[in-house]
C-alpha cells in the first residue's frame, strides 16, 4: 500500500497575509492522485481508489468470474429455486377487494383511488361498489357483493351486531390513538345557548345514530335528566325537546325504526331526494356538514368531533360558507353549563369514542387470508397516498375535493392503523362506555342478540301449551 502525505495546513512560508490559505490542500490533492495513478488496477476493488464507493460494477467480495453452463444462461435457469421466492413477492392470494361507498362523490373518489393503487402495482386490485346507504353497504359485504367499507363508530356497532362484520383498521387523528373527543359547539355571539338547557333550540347533528352527532350527546342529555327518555326512544325525545334540527337519516326507515318526525330535518339543506339523506349528498351531513349547519343553517349548537372547527375555519376551506369563519367566533359547551375555548376540548367534552374503522366479513364468513391481503393493501396504499398537499394531478386518500368533506376517509386522518386481533369484535373495539350509551338511545340495541332467546321463549311457551292440552 502506498504511503500518502498527511495534510498539515498551509506550508507556505510566505508571510503575505493576502495569500490564500488553501494551497496546502491543492498540493495534497495532486500528491494523492499521483499516488493512486501508480497503484495497480484491481477489477474487484472500489474503495478507496474511487472514493468512498463500494461494489462498483462488480462486488468487492468477488474472487473471480466463471463461465455459466448453457442451461443456466437464462434468467430462470440461473435463478433456479430462487425465482419462485421472487415471484411470490409480486403475487397476492386474493385477486380483488371491493370497497363499498354510499354517494356519487365517494364513488368518484373510489375510482380515482383504484387508478392510483393500480399505478403502484398494489394488490389485490381494488374495485368500487355503490350502495344507497351504510346499512346497504353492510348487507352488500355480508352477501359478497362488496368486501370492505369505512364506518363511523355508531355504524360499526350496527355492522357487528346485525351483520357480524369486524373492524380491522382504524383511522388515527391528531391524538395519536384511534379516538376522538365529542364536543358541542356554539357561536360566541350566542351566550344564551348552554348544554344543560337546550329545550327549544335548533341543533345540528352529523347523522342519526352516529357517534359524535347522536349517540354520545343524546345519551348525555338523557342520562343527566335534561331530556325525557321515552323509554329508549331518543328520536322522539329529540323531536319533542329541540325546536328544529338537521339529523340526516331521521326520515329513513333503515335508521329510524320508529315514527318519523319532520322537525328533525327542518334545518337540512339537501334538495330533492338528497334532503336529509345520511350521506355526502346532503350538504349538512357529517362533521363538516353539521358545522356548516351551525354557521349558515340557523343552528344554535353542533355536535361534532374535536378537530372539526379547526378544519373548517381561518381560511382552511375555500367555500363561500366558510370564508368568514374564524375559530375565535366559536366556543365549546361544557357538561357543567359553562363554556370554554376550542383548545380546551380535553376538559370540555361529552366523551371520547373510537375513530372510524374499516370493516370486513367476520363470523362464519371470516377469512384470515383475505383480511391480511386487505390490511397489506391499505397499509401500503397510505405510504404512497397519505399526503394532504396535492394538486389536480395527484391523489390523496385523506383529502376530499371541494365542496365535499370526509369522502370515504375522514379528512382529519393522519394514518391508518391495524386493529389488534383481540379488539376486532365490535363491542371490544367500541368499549363498554359506548355500548352503554347506545343502549340508552336505541330501543333496538342488542336486538340481534335477543332474537334467538325470544324465539326460544316462544317455542317453549308453545310446547308448554301443547303439554297442557295433551294432559
Amino acid at each position: 500500500m502506498a504511503k500518502f502525505p498527511t495534510f498539515g495546513g498551509n506550508n507556505n512560508n510566505n508571510n503575505d497575509g493576502n495569500k490564500p490559505l488553501y494551497n496546502g490542500q491543492e498540493d495534497f490533492d495532486i500528491q494523492f492522485r499521483q499516488a493512486y495513478e501508480n497503484m495497480p488496477f484491481k477489477l474487484f476493488e472500489s474503495a478507496p481508489r474511487y472514493g468512498n464507493k463500494h461494489n462498483l460494477m462488480f462486488q468487492d467480495t468477488a474472487d473471480g468470474l466463471f463461465p455459466l453452463e448453457e442451461s443456466k444462461q437464462t434468467y430462470s435457469g440461473y435463478l433456479g429455486a430462487s425465482l419462485d421466492q421472487i415471484l411470490n413477492v409480486r403475487q397476492c392470494p386474493v385477486d380483488r377487494m371491493t370497497l363499498c361507498v354510499t354517494s356519487d362523490p365517494e364513488m368518484e373518489k373510489c375510482i380515482k383511488m383504484r387508478t392510483a393503487l393500480k399505478a403502484q402495482l398494489l394488490k389485490p386490485e381494488m374495485s368500487c361498489h355503490k350502495a344507497h346507504s351504510h346499512v346497504n353497504c353492510m348487507q352488500a359485504i355480508q352477501s359478497g357483493l362488496a368486501d370492505v367499507t369505512v364506518l363511523d363508530a355508531g355504524d360499526v356497532y350496527t355492522a357487528g351486531l346485525q351483520y357480524a362484520l369486524i373492524p380491522f383498521i382504524s383511522e388515527i387523528y391528531n391524538l395519536g390513538t384511534p379516538d376522538y373527543y365529542v364536543i358541542a359547539v356554539a357561536k360566541e355571539e350566542d351566550p344564551s345557548t348552554e348544554l344543560t338547557y337546550l329545550r327549544g333550540k335548533n341543533t345540528c347533528h352529523t347523522g342519526l345514530f352516529t357517534a359524535a352527532g347522536w349517540i354520545i350527546p343524546m345519551a348525555f342529555l338523557i342520562s343527566n335528566g335534561w331530556v325525557r327518555p321515552y323509554g329508549c326512544d331518543s328520536v322522539r325525545a329529540a323531536a319533542e325537546y329541540f325546536s328544529k334540527s338537521c339529523v340526516p337519516g331521521a326520515l329513513s326507515a333503515e335508521y329510524n325504526l320508529g315514527l318519523p318526525y319532520d322537525n328533525l330535518c327542518d334545518l337540512c339543506h339537501g334538495a330533492s331526494y338528497r334532503y336529509c339523506r345520511r350521506d355526502a349528498s346532503e350538504d349538512y351531513y357529517g362533521y363538516t356538514g353539521a358545522f356548516r349547519c351551525l354557521i349558515e343553517g340557523g343552528g344554535n349548537v353542533a355536535f361534532v368531533k374535536h378537530t372539526t372547527v379547526l378544519e373548517n375555519s381561518d381560511g382552511k376551506r375555500r367555500e363561500w360558507w366558510a370564508r368568514n369563519a374564524l375559530k375565535e367566533d366559536f366556543e365549546l359547551l361544557c357538561p357543567d353549563g359553562t363554556r370554554a375555548l376550542l383548545p380546551d376540548y380535553k376538559r370540555c367534552n361529552l366523551g371520547k369514542v373510537k375513530s372510524n374503522a374499516i370493516v370486513a366479513r367476520g363470523g362464519d364468513q371470516y377469512n384470515l387470508t383475505q383480511l391480511n391481503a386487505y390490511i397489506n393493501l391499505f397499509v401500503y396504499a397510505q405510504q404512497f397516498y397519505a399526503t394532504k398537499d396535492v394538486d389536480d394531478f395527484s391523489f390523496s386518500m385523506f383529502s376530499s375535493a371541494a365542496p365535499y368533506a370526509d369522502l370515504i376517509f375522514q379528512d382529519a386522518t393522519r394514518q391508518l392503523r391495524v386493529i389488534k386481533p383481540e379488539l376486532r369484535w365490535y363491542s371490544d373495539y367500541l368499549g363498554p362506555d359506548f355500548m352503554r350509551a347506545r343502549r340508552i338511545v336505541d330501543c333496538h340495541a342488542g336486538a340481534a342478540g335477543l332474537t334467538s332467546s325470544w324465539m326460544s321463549l316462544v317455542a317453549a311457551l308453545g310446547f308448554s301449551i301443547y303439554l297442557v292440552r295433551g294432559a
